[in-house]
């Protein structure tokens, strides 16, 4: 992450408001969102695990010992759910509604791809929000054979749940965060100047309910 973003002397007072996220980056990232869910569909969970935003992950990964750790855990429990017969069968995302400008801080204050000199000889620089934030909400569908019944029943169930995905505005690439168990306050770990409350994020729903 640049280094800007967390220094300490922007005040929160200078911060200015973030403009409305355009429909079409909304829908690039939904887009992007649902190429990495249909991957997952047929089995590729390390597509799931390359596509982690890296920020987010180094934060998350301390106490595991670090990303390669945290990701090969996760790669074993996703390994052991289909192992212990659980199956997804559709996954599809919804419509983005709710989305972030992110990553305020300082840069090269360019004119037509060219640096702007100042008079000390140094470029200019210019601050703004670098990032975009997107929540996208999904829907899944999965199934297993519930062993402890007798006999064996297959169940069925569908989870409504997001994802944040992360892109820098210029030169477009999403990376992205799973929110179950999202708040306020871990987003701040990588964003300093989001909402501090929940409430301000209208989180997407995240439940999941037995399909009978």
């Amino acid at each position: 992450m640049n280094a800007f973003c967390q220094r300490n002397d922007i005040p929160l007072s200078t911060v200015p408001k973030r403009n409305i996220v355009p429909m079409e980056v909304k829908e690039r990232a939904q887009a992007a969102v649902q190429e990495v869910v249909n991957k997952t569909i047929r089995g590729d969970f390390q597509a799931a695990l390359d596509s982690m935003n890296p920020e987010y992950l180094k934060v998350i990964a301390r106490p595991f010992g670090g990303p390669k750790r945290l990701k090969a855990q996760y790669l074993k429990q996703m390994k052991e759910m289909g192992q212990n017969g659980v199956t997804f069968q559709a996954a599809i995302t919804r419509r983005a509604d709710i989305a972030f400008e992110v990553d305020y801080g300082f840069e090269d204050f360019l004119v037509d791809g060219e640096k702007v000199m100042g008079e000390d000889g140094k470029p200019k620089k210019v601050a703004r929000y670098r990032k975009w934030m997107i929540f996208v909400p999904t829907v899944k569908d999965f199934q297993y054979l519930d062993q402890s019944k007798k006999p064996a029943k297959l169940r069925r169930f569908r989870k409504w749940e997001f994802e944040i995905a992360i892109s820098p505005k210029e030169q477009e690439s999403w990376t992205f965060v799973n929110g179950n168990g999202m708040n306020a306050l871990q987003l701040r770990k990588i964003f300093k100047f989001l909402p501090k409350e929940d409430k301000e994020f209208q989180f997407p729903e995240v439940k999941v309910e037995e399909l009978k």
